[in-house]
């Protein structure tokens, strides 16, 4: 029993020790982080410091710059009192340092002139920072600081003033405790380079003015900033962090010191709540070891009769063996079920059965007869250690097969004493494993067969095996070329990167590449691996190619043809517009010389001819822009009730003018989500559609709410659709009851913009229709949370008188109706047809342009807006400017409104030129 209570109290002496070793190591690392904590405290008093420093030259210079050292100075020092923190005062004094006007009364008439600061800052014309003195009429040390007052010339006299000057009072550092609380009696102490004490936090007012004793010499005479252990003036015991004057520059000594009792208190009781239940552990140890050493007699043959028990309920067969006789001391009937022979009575080595037949992978130790020994023989005659052997024995139910584990056991002189072999019954695993041998191979007949190319890869992605009909298309065999040698050179990146992504994450992964055939010839292929996985681990990789080489090419060979024709259409707009832009601006300014009635029919006539085409061309360009993917809609919230009665006030006269009764059918207050101009224009379309296809009734406008969205449908008494026509009326050029192809039917496009709109904006279109009874087509488009009031329309434009307007475009009859138009508007203009001509002409007339309208493509390659952004540099102002064009790219939108100009599409009538005008005047004001 005592033995047993000193090997405990040998054994917890250790512990004991490691816990008086921890709490001494705790608190040199607690003393290590007060020192961390008081130099960043003393950091950040610095740092506020030098905040301050620099917050007072701004100041300074600001006063410096401005013009207030007049008769009303020291009305505006007294307002800048009020603004200023406490702690800072400031003044103008003159070349003889007379201070003549000062935040602060009790300083005027003073004298600075023989500071340091002040005298440096004369002489140097530059800010100026003094040394912590005292400052007369307020027995507190300040910081001084200078600047010469720069609006102050050499014809200046000496009551003029000449210098800024600003004083911080130490007052600073007790508002900035006290808006950031030191650790418990913690102090922060300032002291000149004499080693007089200017100041203490918390304060100790019999402190000030007092000399620092000898053992803060390094506070006073160090180099650097640095910790120590000293005792405060108060007779505390701190880790003060400390900055000599030669190490900050101030002129003044800083010291932090945290009350090293106060911070280490927490420590040590920390200490004495780890050290009782220690005590009370060790005591409580004590007890029941004596108590333990009883039970643990009576417990040991309880526990050997377990042991026996627990062998008996393993699954696999254990036996024990003492050296050298080889005497089975211990045993299970599991292993004696799969030796097949009892081991009860065996004495020595030569008695064990040899039940298990000779294996390829066999262990190398024979018997004499040639029969492979148990590893238990082994373990106890030579010490051999044998892991996961596989034995094998032969019964008549089948074969039954077993790992073997066997070890020796030695005593401390090395020699073998026991040996220990264990028997894991794997019959069942091997069973599966040969049922998987054949599945494999049936899985590769399949593959080989199949008429897909197909392989199979290890789980590395290393290529394991290629069927036939790979093979066949390649031409090639698993051992010939380079593994990727058939895959085209520029397709290996992007397959590689793929590839290694998808194996390192475990996933599906597929790609499009182009194949060698046999012939030589590249072909793309579709690929897709997938991952074969057993037990949650992928154990091979199977993958596919298809020849898709004849449809993809025929894809890319439509997608091309439409690409042609979308380049075709914008081309062919921009063509046409240039001729009738000019047609255009000529027409207008015809107005101001035709008077006779039947000359302005005709000019009637004309213009309603050119609005007629210029639709038919704003159709073409629409679908273009479209195809081209430039139109970015911007969603808002929209009332439906104003944009539905502006489009049925502006189709009333036209359904008029055939015979047709227009309605607008709105009984919802309704907002939506949309883009305002072209949800106008899908519904313009409709609308435009249904009068086009109706000869006599009633079309009518309404919109319903529906299952969260907006209604809005064009409902006519037209000629109706047929359903063979029905999946034809969105294609583009397409017209029903129009084979002669009348222009004055328009060209066909308004249901394909439609169509791509409401792609676009993600507004169903619906159509319901019957045959000589008309249509209806509803668009449905998401309400919106809020009302938003119609945008106001822009006010009339006066005539211009006196303005100049720069007009400039490479196409002279364009250039001769633009300026007639701006001329009949009042404008003085200049014409240029390049950037170069325009620039020359503007320098020799000496006046600044007022607008600018320029053509984009301009000779020479160059732009209208390299033309704006020249002759706004040399205005020197943004000059509002519009832009003309005939192009439907992203380049020109992009471009213009990056640099805030305009972008009309030729051809522009007179009218949306000069609304154009008007929004760009009024944002540039």
């Amino acid at each position: 029993m005592v033995r047993w209570l000193l090997l405990l109290v040998f054994t917890l002496a250790p512990l004991i020790g490691y816990e008086v070793y921890s709490h001494a190591r705790l608190r040199a690392e607690r003393e290590a982080e007060i020192g961390q904590e008081a130099l960043r405290l003393l950091d950040l008093i610095q740092t506020e410091q030098q905040r301050i420093i620099g917050d007072v030259e701004h100041i300074l210079v600001t006063l410096a710059e401005a013009d207030i050292a007049g008769p009303t100075c020291q009305e505006t020092m007294e307002r800048l009192r009020l603004r200023l923190p406490s702690y800072l005062t400031l003044g103008f004094a003159n070349r003889s340092g007379a201070v003549l006007c000062a935040t602060d009364r009790q300083s005027l008439g003073t004298g600075v002139g023989d500071r340091s600061e002040v005298r440096q800052a004369m002489s140097t014309g530059l800010f100026s920072v003094g040394e912590y003195v005292v400052a007369e009429g307020l027995g507190r040390h300040v910081l001084p600081f200078a600047l010469p007052y720069t609006r102050s010339g050499p014809a200046a006299g000496d009551s003029a003033p000449a210098i800024v000057t600003a004083q911080l009072d130490l007052d600073w550092l007790r508002q900035y405790q006290a808006r950031k609380p030191l650790p418990p009696n913690a102090t922060i102490l300032l002291a000149d380079r004499a080693g007089t004490i200017i100041v203490r936090v918390p304060e100790m007012p019999e402190l000030i003015g007092q000399t620092l004793p000898e053992r803060f010499g390094l506070l006073l005479n160090g180099h650097e900033t640095a910790t120590a252990l000293t005792k405060g003036m108060d007779g505390v015991l701190r880790i003060a962090a400390y900055s000599p004057p030669s190490a900050n520059g101030s002129g003044i000594a800083i010291a932090v010191g945290i009350d090293r009792a106060a911070v280490l208190r927490a420590v040590d009781l920390a200490a004495l709540r780890s050290w009782i239940p220690f005590s009370a552990i060790l005591l409580l140890s004590l007890i029941a070891t004596a108590w333990g050493i009883g039970r643990l007699t009576r417990l040991r043959e309880t526990e050997r009769s377990l042991l026996k028990a627990v062998l008996e309920h393993l699954p696999s067969g254990v036996v024990v063996a003492e050296a050298p006789s080889g005497r089975v001391l211990l045993h299970n009937s599991a292993a004696e079920r799969l030796i097949g022979q009892p081991l009860d009575g065996i004495a020595r080595t030569e008695d064990y059965p040899r039940p298990f037949t000779r294996i390829p992978d066999g262990p190398p130790d024979k018997s004499p007869d040639g029969s492979p020994e148990l590893p238990l023989v082994r373990a106890l005659r030579d010490g051999t250690v044998v892991k996961q052997e596989e034995l094998r024995r032969d019964t008549p139910t089948g074969p039954v097969t077993c790992l073997a584990d066997a070890e020796p056991v030695r005593d401390p002189d090395g020699c073998i004493t026991l040996a220990v072999v264990t028997l894991t019954d794997i019959s069942e695993r091997k069973a599966s494993e040969e049922a998987l041998r054949r599945s494999e191979t049936r899985f590769r007949e399949l593959v080989e067969n199949t008429p897909v190319m197909m392989w199979v890869n290890r789980p590395d992605g290393a290529r394991e095996f290629y069927n036939a009909a790979w093979r066949a298309y390649t031409g090639r065999g698993m051992e010939q070329d380079e593994r990727w040698s058939h895959i085209h050179p520029a397709d290996h990146p992007m397959m590689r990167s793929v590839r290694e992504r998808a194996i390192a994450a475990g996933e599906s992964y597929g790609f499009d590449l182009r194949m060698r055939r046999h012939d030589g010839a590249y072909r793309w292929h579709v690929c897709q691996i997938n991952p074969m996985r057993q037990n949650g681990q992928v154990i091979a990789w199977v993958g596919t190619a298809v020849d898709v080489h004849d449809s993809r090419m025929a894809r890319e060979a439509a997608e091309q043809a439409d690409r042609s024709k979308s380049r075709f259409l914008a081309a062919a707009s921009h063509d046409l517009r240039q001729p009738m832009q000019s047609m255009f601006f000529f027409a207008e300014a015809l107005h101001s010389h035709v008077h006779s009635p039947r000359g302005r029919d005709a000019l009637a006539m004309l213009e309603r001819g050119m609005e007629t085409l210029k639709g038919l061309l704003d159709s073409l360009l629409d679908v273009s822009q479209l195809d081209a993917g430039v139109i970015e809609p911007r969603i808002e919230d929209i009332p439906v009730k104003p944009l539905l009665d502006d489009i049925g006030s502006a189709y009333a006269p036209v359904a008029a003018a055939k015979g047709l009764d227009l309605q607008v059918v709105n009984h919802h207050d309704l907002t939506v989500r949309s883009d305002r101009n072209l949800l106008g224009r899908m519904v313009r379309n409709l609308v435009e559609n249904a009068i086009r296809y109706t000869e006599r009734g009633v079309i009518r406008l309404e919109c319903h709410p529906l299952d969260g969205h907006a209604g809005i449908q064009v409902r006519d008494t037209g000629i109706g659709i047929s359903s063979e026509q029905m999946s034809w009326i969105f294609e583009e050029f397409y017209q029903v009851g129009n084979p002669e192809r009348d222009r004055n039917q328009g060209l066909g496009l308004g249901l394909a913009i439609v169509q791509k709109l409401s792609a676009l904006l993600g507004h169903p279109v619906e159509v319901r229709s019957e045959l000589g009874k008309g249509s209806v087509f509803r668009i449905s488009v998401p309400l919106g949370d809020a009302t938003e009031s119609p945008a106001p329309a822009l006010p009339a434009r006066e005539p211009e008188r006196g303005r100049l307007a720069v007009l400039i475009d490479d196409d002279a009859i364009v250039l001769m109706g633009l300026r007639s138009i701006f001329q009949d508007w009042g404008y003085d203009t200049i014409v240029a047809s390049s950037t170069e001509e325009a620039l020359n002409r503007l320098r020799a007339a000496g006046r600044r342009p007022d607008v600018m309208v320029a053509d984009y493509r301009l000779r020479e390659h160059k732009v209208g807006t390299e033309a704006i952004l020249r002759i706004r540099e040399l205005a020197g102002v943004p000059v509002p400017a519009v832009l003309l064009t005939g192009d439907s790219g992203p380049d020109v939108m992009q471009e213009a409104e990056r640099h805030g100009i305009g972008v009309m599409f030729k051809p522009v009538t007179a009218r949306l030129l000069q609304e154009a005008l008007t929004r760009q005047t009024g944002t540039a004001a």
